[in-house]
């Protein structure tokens, strides 16, 4: 029974940690570099995938942040794009990431 009330606690305490990562603003395109190579990175492990070697540019045109980037898999470049709103929280950038 102690087990089990742990591991809910701990299952709740991870998705409260989680979920306040999703509630952060992101106000710099350096910051959105960081958002961006965390959340593909854990998208393409989840897919099995091995990525290494990350490298990106950033930049703001107004209002909006963009990242262009790209991870080393198989001895291929894999490109990823993510923006935001200035200012948005981080739940609304959207992430594309070209087919390894």
């Amino acid at each position: 029974m102690k087990y089990s009330m742990m591991l809910a606690f701990l299952f709740m305490a991870t998705r409260a940690i989680a979920g306040h990562h999703e509630d952060t603003p992101i106000n710099l395109a350096s910051e959105l570099r960081d958002w961006c190579k965390g959340e593909s990175e854990a998208t393409l492990i989840g897919r099995g995938l091995a990525p290494s070697n990350w490298s990106a540019s950033y930049s703001d045109q107004g209002n909006v942040l963009m990242v262009k980037g790209k991870w080393r898999i198989n001895g291929s470049d894999v490109g990823v794009e993510c923006r935001i709103a200035r200012g948005a929280e981080a739940r609304f950038a959207s992430m594309s990431i070209q087919e390894p």
